[in-house]
């Protein structure tokens, strides 16, 4: 007997150190996935290709992408965002191709001053076509330490996640919208660290303050379950990175259940500050048929756009001779907390002039001497929030 628990013992050690060898020689390293494209020394590999780091000053921000192209797959990545005063500066972490009618799924990072928020910006491209905007508050400060940003991307959803909770939803309704879904362009990683203070923050009322410079984005453990297509195959996934051979590849048909759904509808009721589905202002003729493809959650949702109008504060914060109160944000309940003085009531027109124009190419996240122009971004529609420890006493714990 004691043989026999000895022979299992040395085989459980021998499949231990078999698969932990194995996940070792696939564990990512940004030599291998990445290449440094723009920025000189701005961009650096660090740690024996565990750490890279981007940065930016007043001569130049910087930016990588990676070796592979993608079709369809899980990406991971943690990134610790620039830390202090960041206002003006975006950090995008994004999957794009190329040409005037690519497809793109985006995270950017907006900046903000020291003790306001940072404002996550997503946005999807489909055939050229962008205004897909929903942006969210987290629920963290990303500053301090590192978060995981991750895009599901299979033929019937697009889901973003930070650090595992879904944050919205891209659901493939081509067959009943017409409205093209991302399914044959392979797509690269990009990320940047770059200068956007004519609208990143507060509608380009900040400024970067470069007496700060330089500011510095972290990323690590990167991670793709994805898709590696060839065209030399006859199948439009020739083959999986080694990883999702691990992992049993079940990004092909995620999808979010109950509970992914009870977490989404926290995240969007407490945390989201612009939806374009529900922007009537910006779309006077109609919403666009795809919105209901950004989540299938219409109930979230209020009819009016951000900015519309500025609703009554909790019991708690009526009086208050500091704050104007709590805007009831597209549905949601969450204090966000305006400044008396500050409190801008945007029309539609004030909300397009702080856009940026496709035309404005000096600001590119891209390499400068890209083709590709800035796409259109949208900035928050209420600008000067106090972003308070109060702010989350007012919420719900996150559903299990």
């Amino acid at each position: 007997m004691a043989i026999c628990i000895s022979c299992k013992i040395s085989m459980m050690l021998l499949v231990f150190l078999f698969v932990s060898s194995f996940m070792a020689a696939s564990a990512s390293n940004f030599y291998d996935d990445f290449d440094l494209t723009w920025g000189n020394q701005r961009a650096r590999i660090r740690n024996g290709g565990q750490l890279l780091t981007l940065s930016l000053d007043k001569a130049s921000g910087s930016g990588f992408q990676s070796k592979r192209e993608y079709l369809f797959g899980r990406i991971d990545m943690q990134l610790k965002l620039v830390s202090g005063n960041s206002a003006g500066t975006v950090t995008a972490y994004y999957l794009s191709s190329q040409g005037p009618t690519h497809d793109e799924i985006d995270f950017e990072f907006l900046g903000n001053i020291s003790g306001q928020p940072y404002i996550v910006h997503t946005n999807v491209f489909t055939q050229g076509k962008g205004n897909r905007e929903q942006q969210f508050y987290l629920w963290f400060d990303p500053t301090r330490n590192f978060h995981t940003y991750s895009i599901v991307w299979n033929p019937q959803n697009i889901i973003f996640f930070v650090d595992n909770k879904p944050i919205r939803v891209f659901k493939n309704e081509e067959a009943t919208t017409g409205v093209p879904n991302p399914k044959n362009q392979p797509m690269r990683i990009y990320s940047s660290l770059w200068n956007a203070d004519d609208w990143a923050t507060q509608g380009g009322l900040v400024k970067t303050d470069w007496s700060k410079a330089p500011f510095t984005a972290f990323y690590r453990n990167f991670n793709a379950n994805a898709c590696v297509p060839s065209s030399s195959s006859s199948s439009p996934c020739s083959s999986m990175t080694t990883s999702s051979v691990l992992s049993g590849a079940e990004w092909q048909t995620q999808g979010l259940d109950a509970a992914g759904r009870r977490r989404l509808r926290w995240v969007q009721k407490y945390y989201m500050v612009y939806n374009y589905c529900s922007d009537l202002k910006r779309f006077p003729q109609g919403l666009p048929p795809d919105y209901g493809g950004a989540s299938n959650l219409s109930s979230v949702y209020s009819s009016r756009s951000v900015g519309d109008s500025f609703l009554s504060a909790d019991s708690s914060l009526r009086g208050s001779s500091r704050y104007v109160g709590g805007a009831d944000l597209l549905g949601g309940s969450a204090s966000m907390l305006f400044s008396q003085s500050d409190a801008l009531r945007f029309s539609a027109s004030d909300y397009s002039a702080a856009r940026v124009s496709t035309s404005a190419s000096s600001h590119s996240r891209h390499h400068p001497s890209s083709t590709r122009t800035l796409h259109q971004a949208t900035t928050t529609a209420i600008t000067h929030i106090h972003y308070t420890q109060h702010i989350h006493n007012q919420h719900k714990s996150y559903p299990h």
